[in-house]
């Protein structure tokens, strides 16, 4: 009598799950989990770095793997060493990094997983391209180490076009064996046409609102912003709108830091937000402002066209892949464009605007992603 194959024994990279703070990564890592982690006949562990509450998704595994791992030097340990001696311990068929970092063949074969099969996520190249923005040592551990993991992987996913033709050139890539599986919302966003007056009493003292929403990093290019909001207010004085920042600092941006200090109180630091708290920030903006000048993705871009808010954008990267026909697009480090594009969100008929993002943020799903994430894992099932 046949005996029915074991489990597709998946290992996961979970630690950017940490609830309460989950960023760009994080948050594909959590919805792509939640599907993926009732698959028929899988066995999904996730690994940690640290004893986290609030992760559970049924039928997964959870593990904590060595030491908290938030600094270079204990990346290297984490990869290189606690996680093959958790992959051999657990006898993986194949591990998924969901964060652009795996472990070297080299450490792999040390614990006789040579032929283990190997998967990762690179979203973007951010820290190839825009090295001035990520502190030193982080810069060069990932320049280094996501090189190496593109290369050495057996599967390869990403989350735009754009980002997949950016690691074909820079790392010598067949197109062809890149997948792109998008991001999404973080949750069901919708808009909410009567939230206005609530949004604006909260958060701008009861005026209209222009909003930003992302972690203040300077690639996010919030600088030019709010020079382009402050300009904007001395150029147009009867004008009376507010700049509502939401999101919290992720690495150090003098910059940014200097021009908070004299930025006024039209412009106002609403700190991070979520959930029902967020949908209603987007809901009740004039217009989205999101002037970054390199993103993988763009999830915020998303969010806001589901929530109603006309969306204006840099164009650049992969921004215009994302929102389409949906938005309005200026030189990210132009300030006289984005005070143009502030100036009319302002005046313009905004109907248009909600109608074209609201279509076009039908166009991600994270039941799609995956779909495509779960058909390229399997891939790596040695018991198909």
């Amino acid at each position: 009598m046949a005996h029915a194959p074991r489990p597709f024994r998946l290992a996961v990279n979970a630690r950017w799950l940490l609830p309460g703070s989950l960023e760009g990564t994080g948050w594909y890592s959590h919805r792509l989990l939640e599907r993926l982690c009732s698959t028929p006949n899988w066995e999904v562990h996730l690994f940690m770095d640290r004893r986290v509450d609030g992760v559970n998704y049924p039928g997964a595994v959870p593990h904590v793997v060595g030491w908290p791992a938030r600094h270079p030097w204990l990346w290297t340990l984490w990869n290189e060493r606690s996680v093959p001696s958790a992959l051999r311990r657990i006898k993986a068929d194949a591990y998924w990094s969901p964060d652009g970092l795996l472990p070297s063949r080299t450490a792999l074969k040390r614990v006789g997983l040579e032929s283990l099969r190997l998967a990762v996520t690179v979203h973007d190249l951010n820290f190839v391209h825009q090295p001035e923005g990520i502190p030193p040592r982080v810069g060069s551990y990932y320049r280094r180490v996501v090189s190496r993991s593109a290369r050495e992987a057996d599967v390869l996913l990403t989350v735009s076009e754009t980002s997949k033709e950016d690691l074909a050139a820079t790392y010598g890539i067949n197109p062809a064996q890149i997948v792109v599986a998008p991001n999404a919302p973080q949750q069901a966003f919708e808009a909410m046409p009567d939230s206005a007056p609530a949004a604006q009493m909260r958060w701008a003292g009861g005026f209209p609102y222009f909003l930003f929403v992302g972690a203040f990093t300077p690639r996010k290019n919030v600088a030019t912003l709010i020079r382009a909001f402050n300009t904007y207010c001395e150029r147009f004085p009867e004008r009376a709108e507010r700049l509502v920042l939401v999101g919290n600092p992720l690495h150090r941006d003098a910059e940014l830091e200097a021009l908070a200090r004299t930025s006024g109180p039209r412009v106002v630091w609403a700190g991070r937000a979520e959930g029902g708290e967020l949908n209603a920030l987007y809901a009740g903006a004039l217009a989205f402002a999101f002037p970054s000048r390199f993103e993988g993705f763009g999830i915020p871009l998303v969010e806001a066209m589901a929530s109603g808010c006309p969306v204006l954008s840099s164009n650049a990267s992969c921004m215009p892949e994302i929102a389409g026909e949906a938005a309005r697009y200026a030189n990210p480090d132009s300030v006289d464009e984005w005070v143009n594009l502030l100036h009319r969100a302002a005046t313009e008929d905004p109907a248009p605007w909600i109608a074209r993002g609201l279509e076009r943020a039908t166009h991600f799903s994270w039941d799609r992603s995956a779909e495509v994430v779960r058909q390229t894992l399997q891939t790596l099932n040695p018991n198909p």
